[in-house]
C-alpha cells in the first residue's frame, strides 16, 4: 500500500512539473518573440561599445541567428520573474505559505532588480572599457573583422556574468539562513574575497588597466559588505526572538 501510494505521489508530481516546464518555455518563447519585434533596437544598443566597428556575418543564416541569439537572451531576462514564480508555485506544500509570499513579493522583485541592474552597470562600465583593450591588441597590424553571432554570445555571457555578481547579497543571505554561513565567517573572510574579486574582475574584463579592475571590484566588495552587515542584523533578530521565547 505503501509502495502504491508513494508511486502516484511521484507520478503526480512528475505530471506537475511537467507542466511547469511547458509553461516556462511558452513563457519564454512569448518573451523572445516580443523581443524579436524589436530586435534591431536591442541590437544596435549592444554594438554601440564598438564605436563604430561594422558587426558581419558569414554564413546566410548567421544573421538571423544573432537576432534570435538576442531576443532569446533579452526574453529569458524579462521572463525570469515568471519562471521562478512558476517554479515557486510547484512546490506546492513544500514551503510555507508565509515562506512563498516572501518569495513573490520581497525576493523575486529583488533578486531582478539586482541582476537588471548588474546588467547596466557592465553594459555602461565594464563592457566600453573590455571592448576597448580587446580592440587595441591589434596594435595597428590587423583588421577586427567581428561575428555578429561571437560578438552577442560574448556580450550576452559577460553581462549574464556580471548580473549573477550582483545576487551575491541574496546568496549569501540564503546561505546564512540555511545555517552554512554566518556574519563572524564572512568578516574572517574579507581579506580572502578582496584577493578572489580581483582575480574574478581580470577573468570578467581582460583588461590590463588598474582603473577598469577597480571598477568591477568595488562593487563586488560594497555588495559583500551590504551582505554581511544584513546578517548581522538578521542574526540579532533571531537572538531576540529566542531571548523572548525564553
Amino acid at each position: 500500500m505503501i509502495k502504491s501510494e508513494l508511486i502516484v505521489q511521484a507520478a503526480h508530481w512528475l505530471e506537475r512539473f511537467r507542466k511547469i516546464i511547458l509553461w516556462i518555455i511558452l513563457i519564454i518563447i512569448a518573451a523572445a518573440s516580443l523581443v524579436y519585434l524589436e530586435s534591431n533596437l536591442l541590437i544596435n544598443i549592444l554594438a554601440k561599445p564598438l564605436n563604430g566597428i561594422q558587426l558581419h556575418f558569414m554564413t546566410p543564416s548567421e544573421g538571423l541567428m544573432a537576432k534570435i541569439r538576442v531576443s532569446f537572451l533579452g526574453g529569458l531576462v524579462i521572463a525570469s520573474p515568471g519562471i521562478i514564480f512558476l517554479v515557486i508555485q510547484a512546490t506546492g506544500p513544500i514551503i510555507t505559505k508565509k515562506i512563498k509570499k516572501l518569495l513573490i513579493f520581497v525576493i523575486i522583485p529583488l533578486s531582478f532588480l539586482l541582476f537588471a541592474f548588474g546588467m547596466y552597470f557592465g553594459y555602461t562600465l565594464v563592457l566600453p572599457t573590455t571592448i576597448k583593450f580587446l580592440m587595441d591588441t591589434s596594435d595597428g597590424f590587423m583588421k577586427p573583422i567581428l561575428s555578429a553571432n561571437e560578438y552577442f554570445s560574448f556580450i550576452g555571457s559577460l553581462l549574464f556574468c556580471i548580473g549573477v555578481i550582483f545576487e551575491l547579497p541574496l546568496i549569501l543571505i540564503a546561505l546564512s539562513r540555511i545555517g552554512i554561513i554566518n556574519s563572524k565567517m564572512l568578516k574572517k573572510a574579507r581579506k580572502m574575497t578582496i584577493m578572489i574579486s580581483f582575480v574574478a574582475a581580470a577573468l570578467i574584463t581582460p583588461s590590463s588597466d588598474a582603473f577598469t579592475l577597480i571598477i568591477v571590484t568595488l562593487p563586488i566588495l560594497v555588495l559583500y559588505e551590504i551582505s554581511i552587515w544584513t546578517i548581522v542584523l538578521l542574526e540579532k533578530k533571531d537572538k531576540r526572538k529566542k531571548s523572548k521565547g525564553l
